[in-house]
């Protein structure tokens, strides 16, 4: 039986293709306090090497989406990398690491405090930062953690990618010859992500509650970018 589900429009086009569930969601891990002076500096070290390796990651990525979409939304992952030259977050996240709290809650307490803060603002281009910390969150602790970023760069077949919420890293990353739509619970049409969506010219729609407990994998969607329609078979 067909099933309708009604959105907010981003990008108006339609497309269709198989349903992928991706979860952008922050990895689980171990909360540790350290006691001992060299421990911490240990982990001092080994936050600071991985902020390194994200920010020369998302270096790579902005040469990708300049070659690949356009300079002006390059720009979008370049403010990725000024971010992580605040001083503010810097001191913020070092202080916290020194004081003994490990490297992964380091990171989330206070990206969880920047991402309060940005939602709580009266701007909406204000609040749409929030996700952009929380994509920094997500990248940073996957590096701490050694594992790999969500698979979105080949699909097998033509794909209607359906999430909680897409970061700009995540959708710069989706697999422009298969992607024939986006659908998202949590987004704007003002978001980082949805300018990257309709530079690509995918079909887009977001604000569906629980829309990836709504759609199962596999199953056929067609995105109406236009009228904020998602439809499935």
């Amino acid at each position: 039986m067909e099933r309708e589900y009604k959105g907010n429009g981003v990008v108006g086009h339609i497309g269709v293709g198989k349903a992928k569930l991706v979860d952008c969601s922050c990895p689980k891990y171990e909360i540790r306090f350290i006691n001992e002076i060299e421990e911490r500096d240990r982990e001092l070290g080994r936050f600071v090497r991985k902020l390194k390796q994200y920010c020369d990651n998302t270096r790579v990525q902005i040469e990708h989406v300049k070659n690949t979409i356009g300079k002006r939304e390059a720009e979008i992952l370049g403010s990725h990398i000024k971010m992580t030259h605040d001083l503010a977050l810097q001191y913020s996240l070092l202080r916290k690491i020194s004081d003994g709290i490990c490297a992964e809650q380091a990171t989330t307490e206070i990206c969880d405090e920047y991402i309060e803060r940005f939602l709580s603002a009266d701007e909406d281009f204000v609040r749409q930062l929030a996700t952009d910390v929380r994509d920094f969150k997500t990248c940073m602790i996957n590096l701490l953690l050694n594992q790999n970023d969500v698979e979105v760069e080949h699909f097998e077949t033509d794909t209607v990618v359906i999430a909680k919420e897409l970061t700009p890293s995540v959708v710069a990353r989706l697999d422009r010859e298969h992607t024939k739509g986006i659908v998202t619970e949590i987004g704007s049409k003002n978001s980082h992500g949805a300018a990257l969506a309709k530079a690509m010219k995918t079909p887009s729609v977001t604000g569906i509650v629980d829309i990836d407990k709504l759609i199962k994998e596999n199953e056929i969607v067609t995105v109406n970018g236009k009228k904020g329609i998602v439809t499935v078979n």
